[in-house]
């Protein structure tokens, strides 16, 4: 029996894991006839925040009259949430059609090239995504880095119009260096020469040396300074907030979201968006793109006092707290962990439980190769904290809570799906 288009991209780790060269990835391009070729494509790497960015950006694009392409990851219930035509997820046959075109193109290269090419999951994933866009004819394309940047998939393709680096923080180190510097010189690695490059603002002299590396391409380079983001109203499901986006020029905004840490990711996307310098960018249509954005998966309240952040590594589970502490106290709170092997539990399980912020704290496995096992959570939590799966877990919090009571989640994006009843509908 045949597989479906997602249940051969699954099966790939099977027998392909190791990334290639970007230089094969650009002949393979050229082979797909360059799909890239005319798009204006913005780029953005970063460690947190790269797919609210990226979300905000393409909102605000769309809400002032541009066609869009969106490419990012992970997903949270159908891989075809990753490619996105003006914010709709693609359909079943535009997405079984790419597959089956890359699946043909593969062949062909191969004999043409006389080796074994077969690209990796993502890298499968972001040409598909490519000739979509190339086909549904999108003026601009947001394309999000999956890990790193400088040999991430992604970078195959040269003729950006900018590169947005989000914050830099701990995470990956195994693959992207022990240090931030380290980690930093990899997410440059999407600079261009003469491509402007907006930022974050970072930590650790991390600023200057991503400073220093834009001059060396001759690169305008921004960055976002949190001082100018002013929060006026924290409201139950939106933030009324400013920012001063030029020395004397200060626009006042409304984010649907409790997360408090969307305000930078959204400066950042405003920055970048008057950076682009097109005449149909206007302060309306900023306003309007960002208070229609929806980015699920960030404090995102997924059923009533059920509140799922996607926060898993220290910086992220600090930006968490900060929005959890935010939120008017009526009753008790409850968290949910579940993360993956590769993060720091440690120190993030240590954060969580430093603030003493939360009535109880338990944890469970995720249904994920990567997870956190049994025995690694028995480490790091007492035994009557430890759930079997998921489900088990919520439905224990659930009996518990009261009406004023909230049941935060986080640890890790792939928790979303399997929250079960909790979990809606990602095209609803």
């Amino acid at each position: 029996m045949s597989l479906s288009a997602e249940q051969y991209i699954l099966s790939i780790p099977l027998f392909n894991q190791e990334k290639h060269s970007l230089l094969t990835l650009k002949h393979f391009l050229i082979f797909l006839g360059e799909p890239q070729s005319g798009k204006k494509i913005i780029h953005v790497a970063g460690t947190n925040g790269k797919g609210s960015v990226c979300a905000f950006l393409e909102s605000i694009l769309r809400a002032s009259g541009v066609k869009t392409g969106l490419f990012t990851s992970p997903h949270l219930i159908s891989m075809r949430e990753r490619i996105r035509i003006n914010n709709d997820i693609v359909t079943e046959e535009v997405f079984n059609a790419a597959f089956e075109l890359i699946k043909e193109k593969i062949d062909a290269f191969r004999k043409v090239e006389n080796n074994d090419f077969h690209p990796t999951f993502f890298e499968f994933l972001f040409l598909m995504a490519m000739v979509i866009f190339k086909d549904a004819d999108v003026e601009y394309v947001i394309l999000e880095t999956g890990l790193g940047g400088r040999l991430d998939a992604t970078n195959a393709i040269d003729e950006k119009i900018l590169t947005v680096i989000t914050k830099i923080s701990f995470d990956h180190m195994e693959y992207l260096g022990a240090t931030l510097l380290a980690i930093a010189a990899e997410k440059a690695g999407i600079m261009r020469p003469s491509v402007p490059v907006v930022s974050s603002c970072q930590e650790d002299g991390v600023t200057a040396f991503l400073r220093e590396k834009a001059s060396e391409y001759g690169s305008k380079f921004a960055v976002i300074n949190n001082s100018a983001i002013k929060i006026h109203e924290l409201a139950i499901k939106s933030i009324d907030f400013s920012f001063q986006y030029r020395y004397d020029r200060i626009v006042r905004l409304l984010l649907p979201t409790k997360a408090i840490y969307q305000t930078e990711n959204a400066a950042l996307a405003i920055n970048s968006a008057l950076l682009l310098n097109d005449e149909r960018i206007s302060l309306s249509s900023i306003s309007a793109g960002l208070v229609k954005t929806v980015w699920r998966g960030r404090m995102e309240e997924i059923h009533q006092g059920v509140i799922f952040d996607g926060a898993h590594n220290e910086d992220g589970i600090k930006a968490f707290i900060t929005s959890v502490k935010a939120i008017p106290l009526r009753g008790k709170r409850f968290l949910l962990f579940g993360g993956v092997r590769e993060k720091r539990s440690n120190e993030i399980v240590g954060l969580l439980r430093r603030e003493n912020i939360f009535d109880e704290i338990i944890a469970c496995p995720l249904k994920n190769k990567r997870s956190l096992r049994i025995d690694e959570l028995l480490i790091l939590f007492n035994k009557e904290q430890v759930f079997t799966d998921t489900q088990s877990a919520l439905t224990y919090l659930n009996n518990k809570k009261q009406t004023t009571d909230l049941i935060f989640i986080t640890g890790s994006l792939y928790l979303y799906e399997e929250a079960g009843n909790f979990v809606v509908d990602p095209n609803n």
